[in-house]
């Protein structure tokens, strides 16, 4: 039973997001909850390295780009300041943005849709809300003030992370509740271009399902 669920590594990548997004407000709070969080970070980042399914010079990028992920992550939960911090989410961007493309070749370039590319399509799409959401935090960063937040929803004024992860998946679903608002240029058009990414997103899942269902009922006559 294992080795067969072992074949769906795109169901343990799900199942390892959902758990950072159901985790974290209980870990961000507990003494050693930073390192923690970083653990299931470096475990996001095997596993996504292992679901994206990438081979020879392919899979050396993956490395090249997952090394200095998993070393800047480690930096910054451990001595954290304004440059490392950085390099960081622009490393974790980019490892994500390599993953999100060889899911979608993965989920695209094939004849049969399996359970795992099932599960890829939902991996995909969280991983997209996860690398904008690093855009996200480097652009405030780079340029503080980007973000607007409610100061009922923010009373301390600070706008960190997990607010730009929360308001990247209300961009990317198109729910966007408005109390987090995007202020300078910069922010605006990485805002812009996650929007436009996750209605296409759907609209080529949808489409890919609604061909391969009408292949097979032509191949059934």
């Amino acid at each position: 039973m294992m080795a067969r669920l072992w074949q769906i590594p795109n169901l343990f990548l799900l199942l390892a997001l959902i758990a950072q997004v159901a985790l974290y407000p209980f870990l961000q709070v507990q003494a050693h909850g930073k390192a923690a969080l970083a653990v299931i970070d470096w475990v996001i980042l095997v596993l996504a390295l292992r679901a994206a399914r990438s081979s020879g010079s392919e899979s050396r990028l993956g490395y090249i780009l997952l090394v200095p992920a998993i070393v800047l992550n480690a930096v910054v939960a451990f001595w954290p300041n304004h440059f490392a911090i950085i390099a960081s989410l622009l490393a974790q961007c980019a490892f994500h943005t390599f993953v999100i493309v060889c899911l979608l070749r993965y989920i695209l370039f094939d004849d049969e849709m399996t359970l795992d590319e099932l599960f890829a399509s939902a991996s995909l799409y969280v991983l997209m809300a996860f690398a904008f959401s690093f855009l996200l935090a480097a652009v405030e960063q780079l340029a503080p003030g980007s973000f607007y937040i409610n100061p009922a929803n923010n009373p301390d004024g600070v706008i960190g992370w997990w607010d730009l992860v929360y308001f990247s998946f209300t961009c990317l679903t198109s729910v966007g509740f408005g109390e987090i608002t995007p202020v300078s240029d910069y922010a605006r058009s990485v805002v812009m271009i996650e929007q436009m990414s996750g209605v296409l997103f759907l609209a080529i899942v949808i489409s890919r399902l609604i061909s391969m269902h009408s292949g097979r009922q032509r191949g059934g006559r």
